[in-house]
C-alpha cells in the first residue's frame, strides 16, 4: 500500500507553550482538512494558525520526501528562536521528531492570507545525526 493509498489517518499533537493551548488534528495522507478541522483551526489566533499549518506541512512533506518516514513533532524554538513576521516563519534552530529521535532542522514557510494553506517551504535536514537524549532537556523536546 502507497502513502498516498493508505487508509489510516495519523494523530498530529501541536502544543504552544506560550499560550498553553493543545490542538489535535486528524491528518490523511493528502493533507486535506475536514469540515471539524477547519473550524477547529479558525478558532486559533492567525500566529497560532500559521505555526499550525506550517508545522503540519512540515510534517508531511518530511515524512515523503526524505528518510524519515514518521516525523510527528516539530518544534520551531528547539536551538534559536525562531522569527515570524506577517504571514512567514523563519527557524534556523528548529527540530523535528521522527520514530522518537529528534533532528535539527531549519526551515523558511510562508502561508496564505487566511493563514489555513501553505504558499512556500523550504527545509534542510541540519544533521542527519539524533540529537543526543542528554541535551532533549535543555532544548525542551521530549520522547
Amino acid at each position: 500500500m502507497t502513502q498516498s493509498s493508505a487508509l489510516v489517518r495519523r494523530t498530529v499533537r501541536s502544543a504552544f507553550a506560550s499560550t498553553g493551548f493543545v490542538l489535535l488534528i486528524s491528518l490523511s495522507p493528502a493533507y486535506a482538512l475536514s469540515a471539524r478541522e477547519l473550524a477547529e483551526m479558525k478558532q486559533l489566533t492567525p500566529t497560532d494558525r500559521m505555526i499550525q499549518v506550517c508545522f503540519l506541512k512540515l510534517e508531511d512533506r518530511i515524512s515523503r520526501e526524505t528518510a524519515y518516514r514518521n516525523v510527528d513533532r516539530v518544534m520551531m524554538d528547539a536551538f534559536s528562536r525562531g522569527e515570524i513576521d506577517g504571514r512567514s516563519l523563519r527557524a534556523d534552530g528548529a527540530a523535528f521528531r521522527d520514530k522518537g529521535q529528534w533532528f535539527r532542522l531549519r526551515f523558511r514557510c510562508a502561508v496564505t492570507p487566511d493563514r489555513l494553506q501553505v504558499e512556500n517551504l523550504h527545509y534542510d535536514v541540519i544533521s542527519k545525526t539524533p540529537i543526543p537524549l542528554g541535551e532533549w532537556e535543555k532544548h525542551k523536546l521530549f520522547p
